[in-house]
């Protein structure tokens, strides 16, 4: 997948993922007599928070070459680049205020972080299944 498709697709995914996490969070605290109400910028904030999140992507870029101590060092730099960006994001545009909601957010990045390297990893080695198949028919055919 060349890498501005990924940009876009790992874009698309952190703001939907947002989107629902931050829906079940909204149902929770109602469920706990706290309403929550999302103001008329925060669907922006959360695409370009989503956008600046998907970016350090090109810190793991050719990560298919390097060896695996290598890549599992560069893990950890990515995640906490990314949490740095969501933190920010969440105090620049007033998404907490004090840090039970801080902590929310926390929960919430992490998970939808694993959520994303699995979805990458799924849509890539779909990817592959397809680049495979053509070739396999290209070959069948000579």
């Amino acid at each position: 997948m060349n890498m501005v498709k990924k940009l876009f697709v790992q874009s698309m995914i952190i703001s939907t993922s947002i989107l629902f996490l931050n829906g079940i969070n909204m149902v929770i605290q109602h469920l706990k007599g706290n309403d929550l109400a999302l103001q008329w910028y925060h669907p922006l904030t959360i695409i370009l928070t989503a956008v600046l999140c998907a970016l350090p992507t090109v810190l793991l870029r050719g990560s298919d070459q390097w060896d695996r101590k290598t890549f599992w060092r560069r893990i950890p730099l990515h995640c906490l680049v990314l949490y740095a960006v969501v933190a920010g994001a969440g105090w620049l545009f007033g998404w907490y205020d004090d840090a039970e909601s801080l902590i929310s957010i926390s929960i919430i990045f992490f998970i939808i972080y694993v959520f994303v390297w699995l979805s990458s990893h799924w849509l890539d080695k779909q990817d592959e299944k397809k680049i495979n198949q053509a070739l396999d028919t290209i070959r069948d055919t000579e």
